[in-house]
């Protein structure tokens, strides 16, 4: 009897630490820096998005900026860091890889996506001439982040996926209005 406790408990240990090594192998981990030209952002809200349709077309689904909110929208958000520390260092954290883009957004207080919000991606920053939403005549210089995809395998931990500009949410609409 005593033997079969023991052989039990040995099996279930066995099986614990096999399911422990296992479930770490399945976490994937993204990590950068948020900054908006070469300043640290402290606070910034990192969101890994699933790439299943364009970086804004996912953006427009997210209005509610709280762990809970956005751990609800697990068909958008595949993972994230509620604030980056004082550096602008986050490492956000999905249950399996995939295809995503990686956004930072700077909240003004509201907890929601606003106009005011400062938002940037992970990808190249552009430069663009649209036409100035106050006058429809002259236009404006935007400087920009086209986003890019990452494929990040399941269990990678992925690095340097470094947010680097960032501009008012309201902005940015126009941006993609005048992309699209």
């Amino acid at each position: 009897m005593k033997k079969m406790k023991k052989l039990s408990l040995g099996l279930i240990l066995l099986i614990i630490i096999l399911f422990t090594s296992s479930c770490e192998e399945l976490f994937t981990t993204i990590a950068g820096m948020v900054s908006n030209d070469g300043i640290p952002k402290e606070g910034a809200i990192v969101l890994v998005l699933n790439a299943d349709a364009s970086a804004y077309e996912k953006l427009s689904e997210i209005n509610e900026l709280s762990s809970s909110a956005l751990s609800a929208l697990a068909d958008v958000v595949k993972g994230f860091d509620i604030a980056s520390d004082n550096n602008g260092n986050y490492l956000a954290s999905m249950l399996s890889g995939g295809t995503v883009y990686v956004i930072a957004i700077s909240d003004d207080g509201s907890d929601n996506l606003d106009s005011l919000d400062l938002v940037g991606w992970y990808g190249d920053v552009e430069t663009i001439k649209i036409p100035n939403p106050y006058t429809g005549v002259d236009s404006i210089t935007v400087v920009y982040t086209d986003p890019n995809t990452i494929t990040i395998e399941n269990g990678a931990d992925t690095t340097g996926i470094d947010v680097v500009h960032m501009i008012e949410y309201w902005l940015l609409e126009l941006v993609q209005e005048y992309l699209d």
